[in-house]
């Protein structure tokens, strides 16, 4: 077997742990992505640390990065809300973006017009995702597990 149909395969059976389970992957979810901004705040202090010679307003901003980051990452830790608010957020400005893109292309003379339509429809189905998104947190579980079996059979067929 190939290492991206395994990758396709793992994909596939997390998305069904996340769709059976959508509580706890939530939260596992939020406790992972809390950690890796943890861990990123402290890479960009430690970076701040090393960048003082060449640049001290590059230094400021790895100190920003880094309280930011670390202050994302004990919210995400401890409130599961504030990553359905992330993942919600994200598909809100994905789907305004992919439908105005979608419209610009509408509107150019010579783009295939069917496939800005379908860019368009696919915009506002994830506008509609992100509304969901803010309705729950079983919704976001449910957008990432569908997400991550699509995308599993996408990968282990090799069409990714």
């Amino acid at each position: 077997m190939e290492n991206k149909t395994i990758i396709g395969i793992i994909a596939i059976i997390l998305g069904f742990i996340i769709l059976i389970f959508p509580f706890a992957s939530n939260f596992a979810l939020s406790v992972v992505f809390g950690v890796a901004f943890i861990i990123l705040g402290i890479y960009y202090f430690l970076a701040s640390g090393h960048a003082w010679n060449i640049s001290k307003g590059s230094t400021v901003a790895y100190i920003i990065l880094g309280i930011l980051s670390i202050i994302c990452g004990y919210i995400l830790l401890f409130n599961v809300m504030f990553f359905d608010l992330l993942v919600s957020v994200y598909l809100y400005v994905f789907g305004f973006m992919l439908i105005i893109f979608s419209i610009m292309r509408l509107l150019q003379n010579g783009y295939n017009k069917g496939l800005a339509a379908l860019n368009l429809i696919l915009g506002i189905i994830t506008v509609a995702l992100g509304f969901f998104a803010l309705l729950g947190p079983v919704y976001v579980a449910i957008i990432i597990g569908i997400a991550l079996i699509v995308d599993g059979f996408g990968v282990a067929i090799g069409e990714y």
